[in-house]
């Protein structure tokens, strides 16, 4: 067993010193060309497939939601997220009420809110963690049940850790997170 991981682990080393040596003067355009042939090839996708692949990932990208924006004492969790997304990410009430299965008047409310208590918009230091927006479009879950509950089950981030990125009580995530684990398995 020691001799295959030995094995793997000099495959794995060598890989990487290939690639390096491979890509290590190439362009952007020549790096997304090799990636593009290799989906095509390898993976044997067309290249609408390709296209819908690449348009997903950059709407993925564009909603996905710093954990910093919950340290605030001031917003509820959906305010933070409604503020975020309508502010940083420049989104629409609408896109926002589509993104995360809500009503728009109540985007629209829970911004309003949300502007009361915050008037400044996030200044916010480049986050360890981010979660989907698209997480809270499942509404099984409260918005602090289901920040919770990705943090441990998905991170696999402790309950104490958890406390401190959301800026909550040890308790409070305990409570959070059993409340959670009991809504899934029912």
């Amino acid at each position: 067993m020691i001799y295959v991981k030995k094995v793997l682990q000099s495959l794995h080393e060598e890989h990487h010193d290939f690639l390096h040596r491979y890509f290590a003067n190439a362009s952007k355009e020549e790096l997304f060309e090799a990636f593009l042939k290799h989906l095509n090839n390898d993976h044997k996708l067309a290249q609408q497939e390709i296209a819908e692949l690449l348009h997903e990932a950059k709407q993925h990208e564009s909603t996905m939601l710093p954990i910093n924006i919950f340290q605030t004492e001031h917003l509820s969790a959906l305010e933070a997220i409604v503020k975020f997304l309508k502010e940083n990410k420049s989104l629409t009430f609408h896109d926002i009420a589509t993104i995360l299965n809500r009503n728009d008047r109540t985007i629209w409310t829970t911004y309003a809110k949300s502007r009361k208590k915050m008037l400044a918009h996030f200044h916010l230091m480049p986050s360890k963690y981010y979660l989907p927006a698209k997480l809270f479009a499942t509404r099984k879950l409260s918005v602090l049940e289901t920040i919770a509950s990705y943090l441990r089950h998905t991170l696999g981030l402790s309950l104490h850790d958890i406390a401190q990125l959301v800026n909550r009580d040890d308790r409070t995530i305990w409570t959070v997170c059993s409340r959670a684990d009991k809504k899934v398995k029912s």
